[in-house]
């Protein structure tokens, strides 16, 4: 039964009114980001959302005109009862600035997503010269190049990226979710499968 932390809300703005509630943990000093699960941020809001969620899919990034490049993921967190999955759109005028994911089963990061409904599901567009932003993370103790991963991300735009304390804990329960969702996944398998 663990939680993500939920609601953004930026420092030095106005949040707007949204008009589904929403569960906010309390900001600790210094604290800048807040994260909402991927099923309880509002497709009403026209806020920019902060959220976390597990790679399930992924395309390598493309080009897909003279000035902008595309990367589309699909992506679960524990808000989605294993059942839905939300899409991930991430523009960038440059190949570099997308993320090329090594290993299914790893963990997004998305700052500033704008949120929309697309062919049924949640859709979060990020555009990285736009002030969105990505970061990824291993969900093993190894990232995919078998270097020690930690709370550092393996990978992300810009220049460089941010931490926050309470994100180690959104990362530590994500991991043990995600581990045992595609654990339950691996044993659904086996049983449809024969040895030759």
């Amino acid at each position: 039964n663990n939680k993500l932390i939920f609601q953004i809300k930026m420092p030095g703005r106005a949040a707007k009114k949204s008009t589904t509630p929403s569960k906010s943990a309390p900001k600790t000093k210094g604290q800048r980001y807040d994260y909402t699960e991927l099923g309880k941020v509002s497709v009403t809001s026209s806020d920019s959302h902060h959220v976390y969620g597990v790679i399930v899919d992924a395309t390598f990034p493309y080009k897909a005109n003279n000035d902008k490049f595309i990367c589309s993921l699909k992506i679960v967190d524990p808000s989605l009862n294993g059942k839905e999955f939300a899409t991930v759109v991430i523009y960038a005028k440059k190949f570099e600035n997308l993320p090329i994911v090594h290993r299914l089963g790893d963990i997004i990061r998305l700052h500033r997503a704008s949120l929309r409904m697309y062919k049924g599901h949640r859709q979060f567009n990020v555009t990285t010269h736009w002030h969105g932003s990505w970061a990824l993370f291993s969900t093993d103790s190894k990232n995919a190049l078998g270097q020690a991963a930690g709370d550092a991300p393996t990978s992300f735009s810009g220049s460089r990226s941010t931490f926050e304390k309470h994100e180690s804990g959104i990362l530590s329960n994500l991991r043990k979710w995600a581990s045992a969702y595609f654990a339950g996944d691996a044993a659904a398998a086996g049983d449809k499968l024969r040895a030759l």
